[in-house]
């Protein structure tokens, strides 16, 4: 997602059908009750809050390696992000079929594959798209982005393969040198992929998150064909200490170059890293308890950004944050949230003015202290 830069008017249009609080009774009633204005129609009011309390910018990142896919993005000055994925155990030795548990080295290697799912939804796709992979493997911790993006370097190309547009839909194959599994072999393997155009180019590969069938890595270590072909998917080993930790790391998207913030007296939301807004608002009790809501509309004033893509589509959504009072790192309890029956912007970096998000289905979660 781009980076789209908003300030918050400080106003909610609140639209509102509230009881009329005085009418006539008509006592008239074979029940001896009195029937209390039946036919009275209700009405109408509009009302505007400043029930902003609380706005702030915080990271959108539930964490490294927990997305569902992995950006490969070249666009010039504004984003580079590449792909990590760990092979953190590749094998040195293998064993033939039948009772003979007798093992073997691994002397030769042939045909190695790299299966890879793809999204092309919301990419930015030329008609030829060139991936390049690297070995990236090095003691730098995962997230030190620096010196592994430094492993991007001519000595540690393992293969580059050029893709038609049309070809990448669903999942494609790269080839490499057999000479990276030997290289490798019985220690770790990380792999940095990037992606190369002509021009910008933005795609996405499936990661272990997302679910289905997974990245894997074939080869033969055999002409003899009775024996099995070799298939790893990714895996991380570090931190020990760690287990689920790890298994996010097993891939995930290195960050070489973000999309630049907005003013300090903004609210920057989406771009990278991600970005959301946290917000807190104080709504009269009379509100939630008195009345029925028919409509709500945050009201938000959109500052241009001419940094990124102009034409670009935004998509902004509002979430309910769950967390209580007793979370006070607002960045923990805007990740505690659930999603909402509410409006979707959808807007432009390059536009500006008053934008609105119809929010009436969760305004009646809203309580005041």
């Amino acid at each position: 997602m781009e980076l789209i830069s908003t300030r918050l008017k400080l106003a909610g249009l609140v639209i509102l059908t509230v009881a009329i609080a005085a009418c006539t009774e008509n006592l008239d009633n074979s029940s001896g009750c009195p029937l209390l204005c039946v036919d009275q129609q209700a009405g109408v009011q509009t009302v505007t809050l400043d029930a902003v309390t609380f706005d702030s910018t915080v990271s959108a990142l539930t964490g490294l390696g927990t997305e569902v896919s992995l950006l490969l993005a070249t666009r010039g000055d504004s984003i580079d992000t590449r792909a990590i994925i760990r092979f953190d155990s590749i094998p040195a030795q293998y064993t033939k079929p039948g009772s003979d548990t007798t093992s073997f080295d691994v002397t030769t290697v042939d045909s190695v594959l790299l299966h890879m799912r793809v999204d092309t939804v919301g990419g930015k796709i030329p008609d030829q798209v060139t991936l390049d992979i690297y070995d990236v493997n090095s003691d730098a911790p995962d997230t030190a982005v620096a010196p592994i993006a430094a492993l991007f370097t001519p000595e540690r190309l393992i293969g580059s393969q050029t893709y038609a547009k049309a070809d990448l839909k669903d999942s494609i194959t790269f080839q490499f040198a057999p000479q990276a599994i030997l290289s490798r072999k019985g220690g770790p393997m990380r792999l940095g992929i990037r992606a190369r155009a002509s021009q910008s180019v933005q795609l996405r590969i499936r990661s272990n998150e997302y679910g289905g069938v997974p990245t894997s890595l074939t080869y033969r270590v055999s002409p003899d064909t009775t024996i099995a072909k070799v298939v790893i998917t990714p895996f991380s080993k570090t931190p020990a200490d760690q287990p689920s930790q790890a298994s996010y790391l097993a891939d995930y998207t290195l960050l070489v170059k973000g999309t630049a913030t907005g003013p300090a007296t903004g609210l920057n939301v989406g771009g990278l890293p991600a970005r959301r807004v946290y917000m807190r608002f104080n709504v009269p009790v009379f509100i939630t308890d008195s009345v029925d809501i028919v409509r709500a509309s945050l009201l938000l004033t959109q500052i241009p950004n001419p940094q990124i893509d102009p034409n670009d589509t935004v998509f902004v959504v509002p979430s309910v944050v769950l967390a209580t009072t007793a979370v006070s790192d607002i960045a923990k309890a805007s990740q505690i949230t659930a999603s909402a029956n509410a409006d979707t912007l959808k807007a432009h970096p390059g536009a500006s003015g008053l934008k609105t998000l119809e929010i009436a289905q969760i305004l009646s979660l809203w309580r005041s202290p």
